[in-house]
This record gives C-alpha cells, sequence and structure tokens, in this order.
C-alpha cells in the first residue's frame, strides 16, 4: 500500500471529509502553493513537513509552509543539541516519500513521532501533498485531529512561548 493509499484509508475508514486534487508533480512548498492556488485552493495554509535526526531517532515536525523551523528549539525535547535534517535517504526510508512530498501523517513508520504546530488547529483549512507530489488533500483542523487520533505514532503539539518552546502530547 503507498501511502497516498494508506492516508485515504485512514481518512475513509474514520468518516473525516476531505477535499482532493491532483496537479503538476511538485518539489518544494512554492510549488505547491502555486498549484493549490491554480485550482483556487487559496483559504487555509499548505504544510512544511521536515523530518529530523537526533540521538539515532527520528521526527517529524509539521508546521505551516511560510514557517521557518530551527532545529534546536527542539533540542531539549530531543535530548541533544545534535540534530540535523533527515538526509534524503533516510527520507525515504523513514517515510516512504522521497523529499518535498512528506505527509503529516500516514508514513511507513508508525514509530516516528509527530510534533505538529498548534497554529495548524486555527486555520480554516490545512492542505498537504499525500506522499504523491502530483496531488493535494485539504482538510479541517477538526478533520487533522481525528486523523491523528487513529495513528499509531506518538503525537505531539508545540508552540513558541516565552521560555522557549511548549510542547504537549496529544496521543500515544
Amino acid at each position: 500500500m503507498t501511502v497516498y493509499d494508506k492516508i485515504v484509508s485512514i481518512l475513509k475508514k474514520s468518516d473525516i471529509p476531505y477535499d482532493e486534487i491532483e496537479h503538476a508533480a511538485v518539489v518544494t512548498t512554492d510549488d505547491s502553493a502555486r498549484e493549490r492556488a491554480l485550482q483556487s485552493w487559496t483559504i487555509g495554509a499548505g504544510s512544511k513537513n521536515i523530518l529530523f535526526h537526533a540521538k539515532g531517532k527520528f521526527y517529524l515536525v509539521v508546521t505551516t509552509a511560510g514557517k521557518q523551523i530551527k532545529a534546536r528549539m527542539f533540542k531539549k525535547e530531543f535530548g541533544t543539541k545534535d540534530i540535523r535534517f533527515a538526509t534524503d535517504e533516510e527520507v525515504s526510508a523513514n517515510t516512504g516519500c522521497r523529499p518535498g512530498s512528506v505527509p503529516p501523517f500516514g508514513h511507513t513508520s508508525g514509530t516516528i513521532p509527530i510534533y505538529i504546530d498548534r497554529e495548524i488547529f486555527t486555520l480554516e483549512r490545512f492542505m498537504f501533498n499525500p506522499g504523491d507530489p502530483g496531488r493535494s488533500i485539504r482538510l479541517t483542523p477538526e478533520g487533522l485531529t481525528a486523523a491523528l487520533s487513529v495513528l499509531p505514532n506518538p503525537v505531539f503539539t508545540f508552540e513558541s512561548g516565552e521560555s522557549g518552546i511548549i510542547i504537549k502530547k496529544i496521543s500515544n
């Protein structure tokens, strides 16, 4: 089963409403935004999904396309200052996707902890490539919450606070 098929299966089995479009294959968040805008998908925000490596483990950080995420934000949570972006090979091996098409959930590994920016849950819609660079899926925050609740992965939210990053576990 492809990552795309796994995501659609999660959404359908959980009766989560979603929209889907096909478009030209994309690699960057800017490419995704451009292709989505061509089909009038302009309400909400696209995702940026970054796989980090720290202390022999992988962590997926999910935020909106316009935000910058610095690895050092997570040094306390990941237990080390030695955090790096996963290589292209590590991304493919751990998610089943090529870089640029990693979705926020539905990866081949159900053990990678997922850290989701709390801001995403305040948006009207959240858009992402479902492991297929030629497709996009759009969910409401409630739909995303429902999808995350059925995953085997540990799921956390994060937000920036006055004393640094605030992380809360939300499932598993």
